[in-house]
C-alpha cells in the first residue's frame, strides 16, 4: 500500500471511530427556545446517531438545502449539506475542512464545523423543518427567531 493510501485509510478509520463514538453516546434530546425571551417552547429527541437535520428552501435557488449536525462533547457540530442547486451562502468547492461530493444530481458536503449558537428565523416561504425522533414545522411554533441547544442526558424527562 502506498503512503497516500495508508494515509487515506487512517483517516477512514478515524472517521470510522468518530462516528462510532457519536453513535455510543447519550442520545439526548434538543431544545427549541424562544428568542431573546429563552422561553423553552419544545423538546425533541434526537435520532439514533445523536444527530438531528434542519430543511429548508433555498431563498435564492427556492431548491430544497438539508443541513446535518451531532451532538458531540455537548456541543452542536454541523456535519453535513446536502443540496441540488448552488445558491449565496452554499459551498462550492472542497476546502481545508470540506470534503465536496457529488452524487448524481445532488452534492454533499461534509465537514466538521463546530456551532456556537444555532439561532434560526424560521418562515412559512422557507419551509424550515427540524427532523429527528420527530418532525417540526418551525414556523408553526409562531415564536420568531429560535435558538436550538442540545439538553444534557442528566436533564431528560
Amino acid at each position: 500500500m502506498t503512503r497516500a493510501g495508508r494515509a487515506l485509510a487512517l483517516a477512514a478509520l478515524l472517521l470510522l471511530a468518530a462516528e462510532a463514538r457519536a453513535a455510543t453516546a447519550c442520545p439526548g434530546e434538543l431544545v427549541l427556545l424562544a428568542r431573546p425571551a429563552g422561553v423553552e417552547l419544545a423538546r425533541v429527541g434526537l435520532d439514533g446517531s445523536g444527530g438531528f437535520a434542519l430543511s429548508f428552501r433555498h431563498s435564492v435557488t427556492l431548491r430544497p438545502v438539508v443541513d446535518r449536525y451531532r451532538i458531540e462533547d455537548g456541543k452542536i457540530v454541523q456535519i453535513e449539506h446536502l443540496f441540488d442547486s448552488h445558491g449565496p451562502g452554499l459551498p462550492d468547492a472542497a476546502g481545508a475542512d470540506l470534503v465536496f461530493l457529488r452524487e448524481g444530481d445532488r452534492f454533499r458536503v461534509r465537514m466538521h464545523r463546530p456551532i456556537e449558537r444555532l439561532v434560526l428565523r424560521p418562515s412559512p416561504a422557507s419551509e424550515n423543518r427540524l427532523e429527528a425522533a420527530a418532525r417540526l414545522d418551525l414556523a408553526a411554533l409562531g415564536a420568531g427567531p429560535l435558538e436550538l441547544v442540545p439538553a444534557a442526558c442528566s436533564e431528560r424527562r
